[in-house]
């Protein structure tokens, strides 16, 4: 007749042994897959190991010492401790499976301290019973907890979809479910035992069950896990397809599902005999509005145009994203050129509708070109560029509108394209190409020119030479804005730093900022770099930035004037009055001068308001002690105007207009009396005469 001990003994070490292969398996994937969950379950049956081998070696050491022994008494806590943790690790592993979320390492903490002090007390009580009773008791509350554990660990996975799916996920959910009512199993055995009904026999042969769902639990698992493997390739597969012709951000087909969709349309419209569109959409200004506001909110602002033009195109119309801030609509079977432009017509009026970002409205326009097949173009690429072109010819004219493709566009955009070839070879080649001219500021003040503003010129070698508004634009849309800023910013520097120490040691230079370059992270550190290399005292160096610039994300734009404030530079405002006109950032940010814009200058004395507007804006300056300087002054009238009102600073034809380096450098050093500034004499004298 077989031992009950060594079978009870033999079974543990085989289970122990079983556990142990399962929990490195379980680390193993962990390792490859990094799923906390798993760690949570290795964890589990190392402790099941632990109390199992703790358990065998308690029953090895009952017969040859009492139970108050030292060994014998830590190898009976060590093993119900461990079953404890089993159950423990089991239950929060499993949470983690069913909800996604990971449990706290406090409240783990938390709960292996409770069951470390239930397991003493445990532990401490059995010293006080018999030797079945000590049994019952620290066997029983362990069963009693395991099969509680694994009870709820099955309902947890069964509950937690619908329908477990894969072969793996029942295998385990089923196991569990097993295991658990086989610990209930030994529990009713004990119970028996314990309110002396007749003592069962076979109890010790149980062991190899407790083997065959181990291992059930085990092969479930890595079933599992090897689907679910399967299921996120697939899945990734997918989504890695999904995103190769959708746009990541709005979720709309882009380009090349379009040219796929337009490519089978223009087929479909040949073999039919029918007509088909191609809208090209480009949002006005948008760069400005997503610099001002931050990535964040400018890939709000996209989404939002997406979902607005979406739900005003018709069900068989194909709106994709193509670029940045450009989208483009298929509208396939249309009769003619006029549903097109009804199209057109109907995205351009939605478009204009506010946008509300930050509590704040916020406002687009757009321009829209449009292509038709089979007229001007015969398959999508065609389609597509002819549809860009026209739209590029509606932001050249007015914006905020439409064009019909019309042969001989093509013409215009290649001269745009080889435009920017060679304003990107100027820049990049050094070829004396770009220079700068300096407009004087006559301050009255110093009784003279107290300082410069640095105005780009372009001398191209076939058109000659270019003013600002000839070429600006074209590198705020190719990205040379920036370059072109610290350019001017670093050759102004270096020039108004050699006419210092020629003789014009007080004169300022002033330089303007575009709003892509005042975003650039890196702005106060480039700032400091150009001051360091060409010897420009900080505190001659005045940075104009738009008043609309200034008042988008106010936050971020406070720390980077005062940035540039902690460096020793300036800050001007131009234009003021066009913008936001706020007054309350006007205490807020460090500002040292305003500068009125011209639009105002001009209706001095005309009737239109402009006094009212410039007084109001001179005298809000002084009462704050910031600097105000008159911008566009081309007649005497105007001057006196603005010097009745307080202004003391002027920049204008009446005085210079813009001069070439070298001309402005003398103008300066011969203290104004040069024949470019004669005509302004008697207004000087006049003025000095008021104020002496």
């Amino acid at each position: 007749m077989l031992n009950t001990e060594l079978v009870i003994f033999t079974s543990n070490v085989a289970q122990a042994i079983g556990a142990l292969v399962l929990a490195l398996v379980l680390l193993g994937f962990y390792r490859l897959y990094e799923r906390r969950f798993l760690l949570t379950w290795a964890w589990s049956w190392w402790a099941f190991c632990v109390s199992l081998l703790a358990g065998s070696v308690a029953q090895f050491l009952t017969p040859h010492m009492p139970a108050q022994a030292p060994l014998r008494l830590g190898m009976s806590l060590l093993s119900t401790l461990a079953g404890y943790w089993q159950a423990a690790w089991l239950v929060s592993g499993t949470y983690e499976v069913v909800t996604g979320r990971t449990v706290s390492r406090r409240s783990q903490a938390t709960l292996l301290s409770v069951l470390f002090l239930l397991a003493v007390a445990t532990v401490a009580g059995s010293l006080f019973l018999e030797p079945r009773p000590r049994v019952i008791l620290k066997v029983g509350l362990k069963c009693l907890l395991l099969g509680i554990a694994f009870t709820v660990a099955a309902w947890g996975l069964w509950r937690s979809r619908s329908r477990p799916s894969g072969l793996g996920r029942r295998m385990v959910s089923g196991s569990f479910l097993l295991y658990g009512l086989h610990q209930f199993h030994y529990l009713g055995i004990l119970t028996s035992q314990m309110i002396g009904l007749r003592s069962t026999s076979y109890e010790a042969y149980l062991g190899p069950f407790d083997f065959l769902f181990q291992t059930l639990i085990g092969i479930g698992m890595v079933i599992w896990l090897l689907e679910d493997e399967r299921q996120r390739v697939v899945a990734t597969s997918a989504q890695i397809e999904h995103l190769a012709y959708h746009d990541p951000l709005t979720d709309l087909p882009n380009r090349n599902l379009l040219l796929q969709q337009l490519q089978q349309a223009t087929a479909g419209a040949e073999s039919r005999r029918e007509r088909l569109a191609v809208l090209f959409v480009d949002l006005d200004r948008f760069k400005m509005v997503n610099e001002s506001l931050g990535n964040r909110y400018g890939n709000e602002l996209l989404k939002a145009v997406a979902q607005r033009l979406r739900h005003h195109l018709r069900g068989a119309d194909l709106l994709a994203r193509i670029a940045a801030d450009e989208f483009a609509v298929l509208l396939p079977a249309v009769d003619g050129e006029a549903p097109a432009v009804r199209a057109a017509e109907r995205l351009l009026e939605v478009l204009r509708l506010p946008f509300v970002l930050q509590e704040r409205e916020v406002y687009l326009t757009a321009s829209v070109g449009i292509s038709r097949f089979p007229e001007d173009g015969a398959d999508p690429e065609t389609l597509l560029k002819r549809a860009e072109i026209a739209m590029y010819r509606a932001k050249e004219t007015s914006r905020d509108g439409y064009r019909l493709y019309t042969t001989g566009m093509d013409s215009n955009s290649l001269e745009q394209l080889s435009l920017e070839a060679d304003l990107r070879r100027a820049l990049t080649q050094d070829r004396g190409e770009l220079t700068l001219f300096y407009q004087p500021v006559l301050d009255l003040g110093q009784r003279g020119i107290g300082g410069v503003e640095a105005l780009i010129r372009w001398r191209h070698p076939v058109r000659g030479l270019m003013s600002p508004g000839e070429f600006l634009w074209l590198a705020e849309v190719s990205g040379l804005a920036t370059v072109l800023d610290f350019w001017v910013l670093r050759t102004a520097c270096r020039e108004i730093q050699d006419w210092h120490g020629v003789g014009a040691a007080d004169l300022q230079l002033a330089v303007n900022l575009s709003p892509r370059t005042f975003q650039q992270p890196d702005l106060l550190k480039r700032v400091k770099g150009v001051l360091a290399d060409t010897g420009l005292p900080p505190s001659s160096l005045v940075l104009e930035i738009t008043e609309t610039l200034a008042m988008q994300n106010a936050e971020a734009t406070l720390a980077v004037l005062r940035g540039l404030k902690e460096l020793g530079v300036q800050i001007a405002i131009d234009d003021f009055g066009t913008g936001y006109s706020s007054l309350s950032y006007l205490t807020t940010f460090p500002i040292d001068t305003l500068k009125v814009d011209r639009s105002f200058v001009h209706t001095l004395g005309r009737g239109r308001g402009g006094e009212e507007v410039a007084a109001a804006v001179i005298a809000l300056a002084v009462s704050l002690g910031i600097g105000v300087i008159a911008e566009g002054v081309e007649e005497e009238e105007q001057w006196r105007w603005l010097h009745g009102l307080g202004c003391d600073r002027f920049q204008g034809y009446l005085f210079s207009p813009p001069l070439p380096a070298i001309d402005c450098r003398d103008l300066v050093l011969q203290s104004g009396l040069d024949p470019w500034v004669a005509q302004a004499e008697p207004i000087l004298s006049a003025a000095l005469e008021i104020n002496p």
